[in-house]
Order: structure tokens, then sequence, then C-alpha cells
């Protein structure tokens, strides 16, 4: 466990050229309007209203016009989209899980299914490492598993459902649970402050079960990721 295992937040600074492009001809209705939104992507409270907008999230999920955009732009409007529809207004928040989840990024099911087994053994792994590390190095445990069962519950409730029923496996419920108690451990810890993420963490720790839910429902109805 490394520094490298804690995310580095802050979508809007690492989209591509390629995603601006496509946020700028979802939103410009006419030439003077792409031109106009053009300039307004240099100021950072402009960009954050612009990405906020319903025909952004349209655009990617709806009408499916996001093949070629970077897991950055495509999570965020996806998680900024899905925590705002509960009450969630935090935008950090959504950027550390829209991070999470774009590093994870969206690979075949197989690989899925392969990341998901390796994972599977948390209790034995994660807890004994949790016994042999030392103070700091416990703070990059509790993200990482934090951050490996928030993808999974959040993007691959299905693998765990049909894991649960043929295995006899922990269902996502008990996965939701490791993710707040790891969440909520990493906010306590003295590095969350250093690293600037003592609140984030604790916010996202308590508002995770309702914002899983919805994030299941935003994978129901407009994604395909694998199962």
């Amino acid at each position: 466990m490394s520094y490298m295992s804690i995310p580095r937040t802050g979508c809007q600074y690492r989209f591509t050229p390629m995603d601006w492009q496509f946020i700028i001809e979802s939103l410009g209705m006419s030439e003077r309007g792409k031109a106009s939104l053009a300039s307004l992507c240099d100021d950072p409270d402009s960009v954050r209203s612009i990405l906020d907008h319903p025909k952004l999230f349209d655009a990617v999920a709806v009408q499916r016009r996001a093949a070629m955009l970077s897991p950055t732009l495509f999570f965020f409007v996806v998680v900024r989209h899905t925590l705002k529809r509960i009450g969630v207004e935090d935008l950090q928040v959504a950027d550390y899980l829209a991070v999470v989840c774009a590093e994870f990024g969206m690979p075949t099911s197989r690989q899925v299914h392969a990341q998901a087994d390796k994972m599977s053994l948390y209790s034995v792994d994660y807890l004994e490492a949790l016994d042999q590390a030392r103070g700091t190095e416990k703070f990059f445990i509790h993200v990482k598993c934090a951050n490996q069962f928030m993808v999974l519950t959040c993007l691959y409730p299905d693998y765990l459902h049909h894991r649960a029923e043929r295995r006899g496996a922990p269902d996502v419920d008990f996965y939701e649970g490791v993710v707040m108690s790891h969440l909520h451990a990493a906010g306590h810890h003295v590095l969350a402050e250093e690293f600037a993420l003592e609140e984030v963490l604790l916010r996202l720790s308590d508002a995770f079960p309702p914002v899983r839910r919805a994030m299941n429902h935003t994978l129901r109805e407009y994604l395909s990721l694998g199962s």
C-alpha cells in the first residue's frame, strides 16, 4: 500500500481535449453557443455549472454518445447526476466516487469477475494486513479496501448477488457495511487530514447506503458495464 493508492481527485482538471469537445458539442445549440461555451471552459466556476447541465447526462447515458470519452468524464457526469438526484449535492463526494470508478475503469465481464474473486478473501487478507500494519500503513489499507468494494457494490451488484446465490458468499449489504466502516476508519486517521480527504471520506461514509442504491438504479436504467 502506498501513496499511489490514494485517488487523485479533481476530475475536471484531467478531462481530455476530446472530452471538452464532447461537452461543447452536446450543449452548444449553435456555432455561437459553442463558441461561448468554449470560452467558459477556462473558468472553474462556470465549468461546474456546465457539467451539471441535464443535457450532458442525457448525451452521456441516455443517448449513449460517450464511446470515445475518458472514464473520468463519463463517471463524473454519471455520478454527479445520480447523487444530486438523491439530494447529495457535495461536489467533493461526487468527485471522489467518480475518480474511484474511473480508476477501476470499464473492464470486460471476465476481468471484473477475476478481480472480484481476488477480493473475496477480504476477511483474511485485509484484516490480517491491518493487524500487521503500522500506523500510517493502516490508512492506505482502509482506503484501498473501501475503494475496491465501493466499485463492486456501486457498479457490479449483480455479480455480488449471483456470487451470494451460487456460493453462499456475502451479498451487497455486507460489502456496503465494509465500505462504510473502512471509509470511516480512514477518515479518522491522521493522514486523512494530510491528504485533505478527512471531510470527503466521512461524508461519503455517512451517505453511502443511499448513494450505493442510487448508483445501482442508474446502472439498471442506463448503463451496461458487465455482470
